[in-house]
């Protein structure tokens, strides 16, 4: 399903959709990279990983700057690898094990 312009935001929405999640992001982490088999721009990305019936809550508290307060124990980082059959895949890290 394609959400975004983004076709790598929507494979990391789509992991997290996976683990019955919904991934939120912040900002990207920099690490960048072009992967040319899917002509994707990849980058580590900061968000959160929360269930989707508290969409809106963190929305609110995204737009009033008490995000990271509030949901603090949902933040989480994106860091992308490379398989050794050479396909890209993602790993949700809290940030103590980043």
């Amino acid at each position: 399903m394609n959400l975004n312009e983004d076709a790598y935001l929507d494979f990391v929405q789509n992991e997290a959709k996976k683990l019955g999640k919904l991934f939120v992001l912040d900002s990207g982490e920099g690490n960048d990279f072009e992967y040319l088999k899917k002509d994707w721009y990849v980058e580590d990305l900061s968000g959160w990983l929360i269930d989707e019936n508290i969409k809106d809550i963190l929305i609110k508290d995204k737009e009033c700057n008490k995000a990271h307060v509030t949901f603090s124990s949902d933040y989480i980082f994106v860091k992308w690898y490379m398989k050794d059959d050479g396909e890209l895949a993602i790993a949700f890290k809290r940030y103590s094990e980043c």
